[in-house]
């Protein structure tokens, strides 16, 4: 009955809904890990809004641990992973109500949402210990609950970071430990290294996907159609033969030839995690999360890298970078934009539960509020729900 009432609502009301139930302010999710709730927040002042417990998709007593935040604007709906839980939940905007949960067999980590056709896709967390990752679960939630409808195996592990492209209607993951990027066309049969299809992130080091070279380190990925982009939080690097200290890096890749087209360096203990492609200009913002090695933790922070194309060549170029030891481990990202020009950069601090808003034109802190102060790991993925305008078509 609840799934029906949800159903007809947004039938008739659709979008314009935010205004019916009184949502007229942007509102950032952000997902409390250690105390398994979602921290909704209004985007001016980063007044918190509501905290909404997901102890619904805890299993058998075990904490639910939520990590990734997906919001579908045009049908007012937002999706969490709860890693300790192992489910993916469905919750309405208009009140917070969860609508429908489906069981993940191990860690659900993160989200990517294809709006259009109402699908989430759904990577797996920490590799081992029995866990198979090589799977991306393939989720409808069309009917007004979610169902699965295709698990894609990418044949290597660890496939994590994971995006949708909305412009080309791929869908891209990356391995954490293969250095591998797998393109998926959803709307075509599954054949084996056909689709998806297996590039490798590194050819001079390793062309075969079982191995996990550890190298590169892929994360998060983004896009802005024809470019994709992806994080590689990389560090220090043993193979039986060598011991290097690889940089951070951000890549920037064809969508359409998959050619790798520019790369960006950071500091080798930057750590550069989520990140986020504008809509609006050529740049895109990356958190970094800082790390191990000399002065690693003073590099936590964000960043802002713009990109060009002239004459068949393309350059990432940084713009900025805000970095310090009072920013506790960055980890998800997300922009607000009024489709004016106007936007602003979040991020979430995984170790001081922290939310962030930052100038995107200088890289300015321009407030933060805590929202949590216990726990090893505080915060985690962190998504944007913008009221009803220009952007909502």
């Amino acid at each position: 009955m609840k799934r029906l009432f949800y159903v007809i609502l947004l039938f008739f009301f659709g979008c314009d809904s935010n205004e019916n139930y009184s949502i007229s302010e942007n509102r950032v999710y952000v997902t409390l890990q250690a105390q398994s709730h979602v921290a909704i927040v209004e985007t001016n002042q980063l007044q918190i809004l509501d905290e909404i417990s997901v102890e619904e998709l805890s299993d058998n007593g075990v904490m639910s641990a939520p990590h990734d935040i997906a919001i579908d604007n045009a049908n007012n709906f937002w999706f969490t992973t709860a890693m300790m839980g192992n489910k993916v939940g469905m919750y309405s905007i208009i009140d917070n109500t969860l609508i429908s949960t489906l069981s993940i067999n191990q860690m659900p980590a993160l989200l990517a949402i294809n709006i259009d056709e109402q699908k989430l896709y759904v990577s797996r967390g920490v590799s081992g210990n029995g866990i198979t990752t090589n799977v991306i679960y393939e989720l409808s939630y069309i009917n007004g609950f979610l169902e699965e409808t295709q698990q894609w195996d990418v044949q290597f592990d660890y496939a994590h970071g994971i995006h949708f492209d909305k412009d080309s209607g791929f869908l891209f993951v990356v391995g954490k430990e293969s250095d591998f990027i797998a393109k998926i066309n959803p709307n075509e049969p599954q054949i084996p290294f056909q689709n998806p299809l297996l590039i490798s992130m590194d050819e001079e080091i390793s062309n075969n996907f079982s191995i996990d070279v550890n190298r590169l380190r892929p994360i998060h990925i983004s896009s802005k159609y024809p470019f994709l982009f992806i994080t590689c939080s990389a560090g220090e690097w043993n193979s039986e033969e060598q011991y290097d200290e690889i940089q951070g890096q951000l890549q920037m890749w064809d969508i359409d030839s998959m050619n790798l087209l520019a790369t960006a360096e950071f500091d080798t203990y930057s750590r550069p995690w989520h990140l986020q492609a504008s809509d609006i200009d050529n740049k895109v913002f990356v958190s970094l999360s800082g790390g191990e090695g000399a002065n690693g933790n003073d590099e936590s922070g964000v960043a802002c890298v713009e990109y060009s194309c002239s004459n068949n060549e393309c350059q990432l170029h940084k713009l900025w970078e805000n970095k310090s030891s009072s920013y506790g481990t960055m980890h998800g990202l997300t922009l607000e934009s009024d489709c004016g020009g106007n936007y602003f950069v979040y991020s979430s601090g995984r170790n001081d539960g922290t939310i962030y808003k930052f100038d995107p034109q200088t890289g300015l802190e321009l407030d933060r509020k805590n929202l949590m102060s216990t726990g090893n790991i505080r915060t985690g993925g962190i998504d944007i729900y913008q009221a009803c305008n220009s952007c909502c078509d």
